[in-house]
């Protein structure tokens, strides 16, 4: 949607590449991200975008500013089509602009201020409400945060609230022993070895679902690359004796761990691996070092017996008026006008899978060819499955 036009008078802008912030620029966002629980994400920090912008030259970030500071950041993809795509797609469960509480400004007028002619997301944070008009839907995601307890202490809590379940993990646990497994968890940087495991079940994971397999799909798989060799890459995986049972990895910010790829090996499904690898992170929390451990939105049937709170997510899909906005209104024309504005219809399932293929594949070819895949596999789907969200944008 279309937005009024700003006073340009009241705004400073800065578009850079995330290599050029300054210390005080990283200062000055990390005080807006202070401004709401919400906005205490890996995904948008500033340690994120400079580490995306390593790998990606299309990587920008907009600084707008007030008489009063820094007023809104906005990390962002510059697509050579005028659309603006949240920093680190197809990795981006959570995006959007960071914004000051009292700043009067728009989604559509941080888009326009920052010289795209638009922006398009499923995964925006809005927490301050202040994008209702230009935003749809509304889930949750699922987020561990110890809120000052100690392991032992959450631990308790989420026992109490599922006994049920939790004798039930304890029983699994007992199984594993007698069947000759010691269970331990490793952490901390990617190595070569869990490199593969991981990434080797994930890929058959969702080629045989018929999702797009981000581990082999060339723009997304560079994306992982990058963060692997990054001091913010992190992984928490669970072994027995030395065999790779379920793993996690993402990125991590200080004491805040955002997985992406979660996987387990399917020799040990009779274990239940990926509640047994929350239970186990959740134990040793601590030890870590993290204070939250955020499993995104999707697979609450798993999910909620570990957390404890979440974020609500939204779409959003704005234009801004003029040269540059004007093809890309047209193409969401056409695209709502067939159904697609409907939240779960086939035409926005496969509008979502059209956009995830668009930053996951660089080639127009290999794109056509994941579409035909997801039409044969399973009519149309954007979500992988069997482990956190990895936004289609």
């Amino acid at each position: 949607m279309a937005g009024r036009e700003p006073d340009e008078s009241t705004w400073r802008v800065r578009v850079i590449s995330p290599s050029d912030l300054t210390p005080q620029d990283i200062a000055a966002w990390n005080g807006l991200r202070a401004g709401h629980p919400d906005y205490d994400t890996p995904l948008l920090s500033p340690e994120f975008a400079k580490a995306v912008g390593g790998g990606r030259r299309d990587a920008r970030v907009s600084l707008i500013e007030d008489a009063q500071g820094l007023a809104a950041v906005f990390a962002f993809h510059a697509r050579p089509d005028g659309l603006a795509r949240p920093i680190g797609v197809p990795f981006c469960d959570y995006s959007g602009p960071v914004v000051r509480a009292d700043a009067a400004l728009s989604l559509t007028d941080i888009v326009r201020l920052s010289g795209m002619g638009g922006y398009r997301t499923y995964s925006l944070l809005d927490p301050f409400h202040k994008f209702a008009a230009e935003r749809a839907g509304g889930v949750t995601s699922q987020l561990v945060r110890l809120k000052g307890l100690s392991a032992a202490e959450y631990l308790e809590q989420r026992r109490a609230e599922y006994p049920k379940r939790f004798k039930n993990f304890r029983r699994l646990q007992s199984v594993m022993k007698r069947d000759g497994y010691e269970l331990r968890l490793s952490w901390g940087p990617l190595d070569d070895r869990l490199r593969d495991a991981l990434y080797g079940f994930k890929s058959e994971q969702y080629r045989a679902s018929g999702l797009v397999d981000l581990i082999t799909a060339p723009m997304s798989r560079a994306m992982l690359d990058t963060i692997q060799v990054h001091p913010g890459g992190f992984q928490a995986s669970l072994w027995a004796n030395d065999q790779f049972v379920s793993g996690d990895f993402g990125f991590r910010d200080g004491s805040a761990f955002h997985p992406w790829i979660a996987v387990y090996d399917p020799a040990f499904s009779a274990y239940s691996p990926g509640n047994l690898l929350q239970k186990q992170v959740l134990k040793e929390i601590e030890s870590l070092g993290l204070e939250s451990y955020d499993l995104a939105e999707g697979h609450d049937h798993y999910k909620k017996y570990f957390t404890n709170c979440g974020r609500t997510i939204y779409s959003a899909d704005v234009t801004v008026p003029g040269r540059r906005g004007w093809l890309l209104s047209a193409q969401a024309a056409l695209w709502k006008a067939s159904g697609a504005g409907k939240d779960g219809s086939a035409t926005s399932r496969l509008k979502r899978r059209v956009d995830q293929a668009a930053v996951s594949h660089d080639r127009t070819s290999d794109r056509i060819a994941d579409l035909f895949t997801a039409l044969r596999k399973r009519g149309v789907s954007a979500t992988p499955s069997g482990g956190h969200a990895a936004e289609a944008d």
